[in-house]
């Protein structure tokens, strides 16, 4: 895409219509006005401009739209791509669009998009856990939200720095962005009965962080009450993706705004799905901090559900949490099962996923005090890791295993394996 001036959008649509510079000029001017105009050396009279118009049967309003309104439609629709992108997961291309799109924001000092593509760049690194990175974008988009008097932008953005101060274990400083949050909607009278429900399970988060259980509760409750669930349609946005991409391509700007803003609107139902999955899930784990397992695993369960028909990412984070549930109320056998359904659904590249799993199966033997099948997993762990870049974790599986053969009286493997992680550490810096 690209911004043309009067005198290129003449020529590209004579082009499209195959006239030559003497059929456009006609008898009203000669074919040498035309080249003028077409090539910027000459502005054109309404009268004239109206005349070109009629003959390229095009609206004079196409011609006369400035090279900044071009680009406010370019960026709106690489803006839609990218938000969509981010919707459904591929952060690669709503990165690439992104970047696209910041260089006609800059270029043309539209203040709403560079707001709006740094807020989606500090999505992208809250996302990739740089959290630093990720305040200094939303930092910059919160205080453009706030300039331009961007109600929603501007509490989503206090939300996400929130959210960011969560990753940074700044709990308190968290609770101070959400309640910014809050005192906007409240000021402004801005009904949204999604965002306060996110405001409330996020305050409720921050509070079971800090310890404060009862009032984690109370608000994850409040939270999940506004919640509606959202229908399923994620494969319908991405056809709707690939169609505006090609439409794109095509050099069809309004069909591929038409198109990206119809998939980006459904995607945001999507994410409504997944906000209240995330609710479902935050309750699940705070009732079982309060050691009240019934209702945590009925809360889990909604949480799966929902994970399960949109397909979710995260999936396992909630098997794992109720697998450390059936730890803990002693139901082992349920956990190992839980544990089998999550290596079932893992590829061989999850491995963040994959580590989690080894460990869990490490503590379920070692409280059944199973010195084979305990052998077996870190055995098992350490092979899989060495073909990973996650070296610390391979340290540490190096370690237990060493200690197994120590508690075993088997010193050679002890020493061979407690020998092998300690070298990691060493390189790693960590000793």
């Amino acid at each position: 895409m690209e911004i043309l001036t009067l005198g290129e959008k003449i020529k590209a649509k004579r082009k499209e219509k195959n006239m030559t510079l003497k059929e456009l000029a006609g008898d009203r001017v000669t074919p040498g006005q035309i080249s003028l105009v077409e090539s910027g050396k000459a502005n054109p009279s309404i009268e004239l401009l109206e005349y070109i118009a009629q003959k390229l049967e095009t609206d004079v309003d196409y011609f006369l739209e400035s090279e900044e309104k071009q680009a406010s439609k370019i960026c709106e629709y690489y803006l839609n791509i990218a938000e969509a992108s981010l919707s459904s997961e591929n952060f690669l291309r709503a990165k690439e669009y992104v970047e696209k799109g910041l260089h006609y924001a800059n270029e043309y000092n539209l203040l709403l998009y560079k707001g709006k593509f740094n807020m989606v760049l500090a999505m992208l690194t809250y996302y990739d856990k740089n959290y630093e990175e990720a305040q200094q974008y939303c930092l910059v988009a919160n205080s453009i939200f706030l300039k331009l008097n961007l109600i929603e932008d501007a509490v989503k953005s206090f939300i996400l720095l929130g959210k960011i101060s969560i990753g940074m274990g700044y709990y308190s400083s968290a609770v101070n962005y959400f309640k910014q949050a809050d005192s906007i909607l409240s000021e402004n009278y801005f009904e949204d009965e999604l965002l306060k429900a996110r405001i409330n399970y996020y305050i409720a988060m921050s509070n079971l962080y800090l310890g404060k259980i009862s009032q984690a509760i109370d608000l994850a409750y409040v939270s999940k009450k506004r919640l509606e669930i959202l229908n399923d349609k994620k494969a319908y946005a991405d056809v709707l993706i690939l169609l505006s991409l090609s439409y794109a391509k095509d050099g069809k700007i309004k069909e591929a705004i038409e198109y990206s803003k119809k998939a980006k609107d459904i995607l945001a139902e999507l994410d409504s799905k997944k906000n209240i999955a995330e609710v479902e899930d935050g309750i699940g784990e705070i009732l079982a901090k309060y050691e009240n397992y019934d209702e945590s695993f009925l809360h889990l369960s909604n949480a799966l559900k929902i994970k399960q028909e949109i397909n979710d990412s995260t999936l396992p984070e909630t098997l794992f949490k109720m697998c450390d549930n059936y730890v803990k109320i002693g139901q082992l056998q349920k956990a190992k099962d839980i544990i089998k359904e999550i290596q079932d659904k893992l590829g061989y590249e999850d491995h963040v996923y994959r580590i989690k799993l080894y460990k869990y199966l490490y503590k379920i033997y070692n409280i059944e005090n199973d010195k084979r099948r305990m052998e077996e997993v870190l055995i098992e762990a350490i092979k899989y890791l060495e073909h990973t870049d996650y070296k610390k974790q391979l340290a540490d599986f190096c370690i237990l295993l060493g200690r197994l053969y120590t508690d075993l009286n088997m010193q050679d493997l002890a020493l061979k394996y407690m020998n092998y992680g300690l070298d990691i550490y060493k390189q790693l810096g960590v000793i």
